[in-house]
């Protein structure tokens, strides 16, 4: 109901998409990434109840690590629990196949994946955008493909004339 029908893991698998692409390396496995990257940005959603594009990058770097990090047995939130709901919608099955049990290592390099991939978006954003907000609404730019497909590429440049005492690193290649 707060997602007027939508779907929130669906709605932002499709940006998270877009980061995985644009920072893929021969990435070791692009759906478990895409997945983990998804997974964090709807985990940040509920967390502090704004939709994806207003989503700090920063807070949702950590976010799925926050979720599967070590903790005291009887604390520690369940995929799919009343804690941690499985996601409904047309990409669920990236869910279940991913996060069948949290502390497997699968979901360990996944998580440890899309923290490095939104490093690398944040780091951009910073670069690029000194002064405007890191949310995925400023970095990602919506593609409409023929047939009705969309699709999000991330919209910022490299930082190569960036001084290097500000923390810039160039962007992959």
């Amino acid at each position: 109901m707060a997602h007027e029908g939508r779907h929130p893991f669906t709605d932002c698998r499709i940006p998270a998409s877009g980061v995985v692409v644009s920072g893929a390396d021969d990435d070791w496995n692009f759906d478990h990434a895409v997945t983990a990257v998804a997974e964090s940005m709807r985990l940040c959603m509920a967390r502090h109840d704004v939709e994806w594009p207003d989503l700090d990058i920063d807070a949702v770097r950590d976010e799925l690590a926050y979720w599967i990090g070590p903790r005291f047995p009887a604390e520690a939130p369940v995929p799919g629990s009343a804690a941690w709901p499985a996601p409904t919608g047309p990409y669920a099955d990236s869910w279940h196949r991913l996060f069948r049990e949290a502390d497997t290592d699968a979901v360990l390099l996944a998580a440890a994946r899309a923290e490095e991939l939104l490093g690398w978006l944040f780091t951009a954003a910073v670069c690029d955008h000194p002064g405007f907000p890191s949310v995925f609404g400023c970095v990602l730019k919506e593609l409409r493909l023929p047939g009705g497909r969309v699709c999000f590429l991330v919209a910022v440049g490299n930082c190569l004339d960036q001084a290097p005492e500000r923390g810039c690193e160039p962007l992959p290649r």
